[in-house]
């Protein structure tokens, strides 16, 4: 985490915060439940700082409140170029990353839902990069996180098998990239970790921690669906892709592809049944040049 005691004196001084206990989930910025002057209770995130701390937190800013009408994303307060001040979503309990088989229809209505809404935001003024400019970025977080996870566990082979199928995931999405139709405003990191219950939201819940990027919403849905436990990747793929209206085959290569991804990280504890999900002639398939003829 990118931050400083100076940062988080500098946010409280402006907005006249009592800064609490740092909040646990995300690995690129500093998070602090706090309370304003009038005694609510807020949240402070302190983006992961670049260029000084200049300007690090105006796309999220940006992005949020674009959605600020949707009632599908976490509430923005306010913001400078350095920090974020947030509405602390309650109860703000997360979703289970092992759903029961059960609760899985539900969590894919919820998560259609809020996408629906996310998509249907006006494009914000501020300049957000393409998937195309960041797919660079998640290769070498894959690769990093390959190398850590070896490294704790003493497992030099762990995600060997995700790595090597990384350049096979770059040429598939290079090409969904290059022939998306209809990019959209993407959060960028939907997952169900940056999914928290909230009562003020319509739908009951509320996305967090957004990466904004613009692209294909195929790629949104396969993030999602790639974040499950493996037996449940393709078909939540499918059924989120029918669920919001968008090609089915498209949102299934694009699982492919994040698929690869999650096996190359290697943090999971269904690791073996990812990659021989990722080994399957079926994954196989959507990641060729002749599963990608759309």
């Amino acid at each position: 985490m990118s931050y400083s005691q100076e940062r988080v004196q500098r946010a409280a001084d402006h907005w006249g915060l009592v800064i609490g206990e740092p909040l646990t989930g995300g690995s690129r910025s500093a998070v602090f439940a706090a309370r304003d002057a009038g005694g609510s209770d807020v949240v402070l995130k302190l983006p992961p700082a670049r260029g000084g701390g200049r300007g690090a937190a105006s796309a999220e800013a940006a992005v949020l409140m674009s959605w600020a009408g949707t009632g599908a994303a976490i509430t923005l307060l306010d913001a400078t170029d350095d920090a974020l001040l947030l509405e602390r979503a309650r109860p703000g309990a997360g979703w289970p990353w092992r759903s029961q088989e059960s609760a899985v229809g539900t969590m894919v209505d919820v998560a259609g839902e809020l996408v629906s809404r996310l998509w249907s935001a006006p494009m914000p003024a501020h300049r957000l990069p393409t998937l195309v400019e960041v797919y660079p970025e998640h290769e070498r977080v894959a690769r990093e996180d390959a190398a850590m996870e070896q490294g704790e566990r003493a497992e030099p082979g762990r995600g060997f098998l995700g790595l090597l199928r990384l350049p096979d995931a770059r040429s598939a999405a290079d090409h969904l990239c290059r022939t998306t139709r209809e990019p959209r405003l993407l959060h960028g990191d939907f997952i169900t970790k940056n999914v928290v219950s909230s009562a003020g939201s319509p739908v009951g819940w509320v996305v967090l921690d957004p990466l904004p990027v613009i692209g294909d919403p195929g790629a949104e849905v396969a993030a999602f669906a790639a974040y499950q436990p493996a037996e449940l990747i393709l078909p939540v793929a499918e059924s989120l892709a029918r669920l919001t209206g968008i090609d089915v085959g498209r949102s299934l290569r694009w699982t492919a592809v994040w698929t690869v991804h999650q096996a190359a990280q290697a943090w999971r504890e269904d690791q073996e049944e990812v990659e021989a999900l990722i080994a399957s002639a079926t994954v196989r398939d959507l990641l060729t040049c002749n599963g990608l003829a759309r």
